[in-house]
């Protein structure tokens, strides 16, 4: 039953942190943060913030990339920084880009990237 209850908890926990995470309009509900790949990145002069989602039990990587000074930037400025982040962030096998997971707001600021390893 103790196995149970700790499933049950840690699973609500999971369902609050995405529920919150929701908020931006690019995140799905069903998306979980992974907390420990949060970083503030600097690159070509800009700072950014990214955070990486996962879907339970399933591949891709969604990496939301959002721009300190709330600029807009093209996706294939920052693809390579990007690919760079999620590598050694759980990737075991090969990195394939998903760009048909994108996503962007229209401000052109913030962009979720799909990646699969």
């Amino acid at each position: 039953m103790k196995g149970i209850t700790t499933t049950v908890i840690i699973a609500a926990a999971l369902l609050s942190a995405s529920s919150v995470a929701a908020d931006s309009g690019l995140v799905e509900r069903n998306w979980v943060k992974v907390d420990e790949n949060h970083a503030e990145v600097s690159h070509a002069g800009r700072d950014y913030v990214l955070d990486t989602y996962i879907v339970m039990f399933q591949q891709p990587y969604y990496i939301h990339v959002r721009a300190k000074d709330t600029q807009a930037w093209e996706t294939d400025d920052l693809l390579d920084m990007v690919s760079e982040y999620i590598k050694p962030r759980g990737c075991t096998q090969a990195l394939e880009r998903r760009s048909d997971l994108d996503r962007s707001n229209a401000a052109g600021n913030e962009r979720i990237l799909g990646f699969q390893c």
